[in-house]
């Protein structure tokens, strides 16, 4: 608990729009992660700082995608006391600031199975970016594989710019058990299922790729190793 100028308890006092029992739910869950809707997940990320981070490629049976904590997230839920938060939930973020727009960079051809990871959306610059416009992480100790970790970045980052239509779709995908675990048949297979998920409909779109030291995408040639993130013009139904 905060304590004022002389010492004393001060009780703590979310802010205004800030569900704590959602964020203490994240922080509880299995390695810091837990599944939240869209009406508990929209507020937090949209939060200035982003209280969570969101991959909208991992959903539950209901729909509900994986989320967890940001820095700033883990901070608020700290000086509540609402609930410990698991060890290594977040990273620590880079500073605000470390990473310039490029106008003149072409994302490289999609390879299958960069996807995953984490990252901080509040400190990469996707509210100024225009189509077109994209970043570069360098592979680093704290982004051995940046595609890989910044993967959930890209998914909150486009979940944050993404309305609900109101309609349905049917997914079939493994089905889902103990601690969201996939269920297997006796001969060991997994067992499918069809679900119901929301449509989402984006106003703005980003990729992620990675990039090799010395190659020329577009007019840009990447300082090293690392991933290029753009943001890329909405497809066209």
């Amino acid at each position: 608990m905060a304590k004022d100028k002389k010492n004393k308890p001060v009780a703590f006092v979310a802010p205004a729009g800030v569900d704590m029992s959602v964020l203490a739910r994240i922080a509880a869950g299995e390695n810091g992660i837990a599944y939240v809707s869209q009406d508990e997940g929209l507020p937090l990320v949209n939060f200035d700082p982003s209280l969570i981070e969101v991959n909208t490629g991992q959903l539950d049976a209901a729909g509900n995608a994986a989320a967890r904590l940001t820095d700033a997230g883990k901070a608020l839920v700290v000086a509540s006391g609402a609930s410990p938060v698991a060890s290594g939930a977040v990273s620590e973020a880079p500073k605000s600031g470390l990473y310039s727009v490029i106008s003149n960079a072409v994302l490289p051809p999609s390879k299958r199975g960069n996807k995953g990871g984490g990252g901080a959306p509040t400190v990469y610059p996707f509210e100024t970016m225009e189509i077109g416009h994209s970043f570069f992480v360098p592979v680093s100790e704290k982004h051995p594989d940046p595609v890989k970790t910044l993967g959930s970045t890209v998914s909150s980052a486009n979940m944050r710019f993404a309305v609900d239509t109101g309609q349905k779709k049917s997914v079939t995908r493994a089905k889902r058990g103990v601690k969201n675990r996939a269920v297997l048949d006796a001969a060991g297979n997994k067992i499918m299922e069809t679900v119901e998920v929301p449509v989402y409909k984006h106003t703005r779109k980003f990729s992620i790729r990675p990039v090799v030291a010395g190659v020329k995408y577009g007019e840009w040639i990447a300082p090293a190793d690392g991933a290029l993130i753009a943001r890329v013009p909405l497809k066209v139904d």
